[in-house]
């Protein structure tokens, strides 16, 4: 195990480079050398068509076989989780902006709304599965109640693809929630390619609400089998992707939202967080690049907050995250977490999402730090890099485990082949993790 020093930081005084190094060792880093595969991705990591991170770049030396522990607050063992894609759709149909009456050149929102919710439906209605949306800037947006602004609206069984050059930009409006693309209820989706732009820069804030409920694209209310690829969502007063499953009631369980997957897709510049699960079963976000959330709490890369729901078996892999301003990471409600071989800067990092250290640390604020994980959640940490430029101010460390709840710490066991002196706090496993603390 070794904790590294970032060179050009911030100066740290003795008393808290201490602290960063009792965090690191408290949380038992195991240093190894492990070797994987590299089928199922494009040379560059980045995810292909049909590939899962269960057979992309990764470490399978790394596997976790916890035994469970005794008591209400006993680790909850689980395998690495997976989600199944929707199926494939080939019948295409290019949207006939002509025939459809469709502006792609910033036009009346209403009107564009409407058109494009028109086309899509005949589209479907009579066979065509696949839509794809030619280059231009889809302008729209519709007031339908006191607190939502309505966009697109996608049917079951259907891949959505952008072109090109094609982006969607919700129109500037002064409602609480909207979603630019919604799955409303429906199953096996694909949505590909192309630009989803929130009203952020011009969205009217009154009327005393947070409005942090403007999301890119919509998955609920117990949705199943969707893929949201190669697509980049920015500018949104919330979420670039929120997925959310039923809430249930005395009598009516929770139904979640299962098997979603999340990949190569740029999330930035949003005010809440990068991707929301409140709800959610088999969840794979894997080689996305999420970065510049900032605005309204809780400002996290992705955030699992069930909300009286139920978040299980989500895998969290290969991101890069940074100039996150609550964090990268927060789970308070997820079962069988696995946060495996993400990058989690917290500035100083270039276009591209390298570290530089020539850069100046621009974040202007970082309140939790890069990974959140509370009481009463299980997470495998597996293989990441940390790089903490100037500490946080709610949290000075690397890792802030259930802060304020040590007292329910949860010891529990771990059966390794190669690395037995692995430890569990809170139910959470770390292993091969590379630190880069102020110097």
């Amino acid at each position: 195990m070794k904790v590294l020093m970032t060179p050009n930081s911030r100066p740290a005084d003795t008393r808290l480079r201490a602290l960063f190094l009792h965090v690191a060792l408290c949380s038992t880093l195991v240093a190894c050398d492990c070797d994987g595969g590299e089928s199922g991705t494009d040379g560059g990591g980045r995810l292909v068509e049909g590939a899962t991170p269960a057979d992309a770049t990764r470490s399978d030396a790394s596997g976790v076989i916890p035994i469970p522990g005794e008591g209400e607050c006993a680790w909850e063992p689980g395998e690495r989780p997976t989600a199944e894609l929707p199926p494939e759709h080939t019948n295409e149909y290019v949207i006939e902006l002509e025939r459809g009456m469709i502006d792609n050149d910033s036009g009346d929102p209403v009107e564009t709304r409407d058109r494009m919710n028109e086309a899509i439906v005949w589209a479907t209605d009579n066979g065509f599965d696949k839509i794809v949306v030619p280059p231009g800037t889809y302008h729209l947006g519709e007031p339908t109640n006191d607190i939502y602004a309505g966009g697109i609206e996608l049917v079951g069984d259907m891949t959505f693809e952008l072109s090109d050059g094609a982006v969607i930009q919700m129109a500037t409006n002064d409602r609480h929630n909207y979603c630019v693309i919604s799955v409303q209820s429906n199953d096996n989706i694909t949505i590909r390619g192309g630009e989803i732009r929130g009203d952020r820069e011009t969205h009217v804030f009154a009327g005393g609400t947070a409005h942090d409920e403007g999301h890119g694209v919509c998955v609920w209310t117990s949705a199943n089998h969707i893929l949201i690829e190669d697509v980049e969502m920015h500018e949104l007063t919330g979420d670039g992707v929120l997925i959310v499953g039923s809430r249930g009631g005395d009598e009516e369980p929770s139904i979640p939202s299962t098997h979603i997957t999340i990949r190569n897709n740029q999330i930035h510049h949003n005010r809440r967080q990068g991707v929301s699960v409140v709800g959610g079963h088999n969840v794979v976000i894997a080689n996305n690049h999420i970065h510049h959330i900032e605005g309204t709490s809780p400002q996290f890369g992705i955030d699992i907050e069930g909300a009286g729901r139920t978040d299980r078996d989500i895998h969290i892999f290969q991101n890069n995250f940074h100039h996150n301003a609550g964090g990268d990471i927060v789970t308070s409600t997820g079962r069988n977490v696995w946060i495996e071989e993400n990058t989690m800067t917290q500035c100083q990092v270039n276009e591209a999402g390298a570290y530089d250290p020539a850069l100046p640390c621009d974040l202007e604020r970082h309140v939790d730090g890069p990974l959140l994980l509370r009481t009463d959640t299980d997470n495998a940490l597996l293989n990441p890099s940390i790089r903490i430029s100037s500490g946080t101010p709610n949290a000075r460390s690397t890792i802030p485990v259930c802060p304020g709840h040590y007292r329910r710490a949860r010891v529990n066991p771990i059966d390794r082949d190669s690395h037995a002196s692995a430890r569990f706090y809170h139910g959470h496993h770390t292993d091969r993790t590379e630190i880069h603390t102020p110097s």
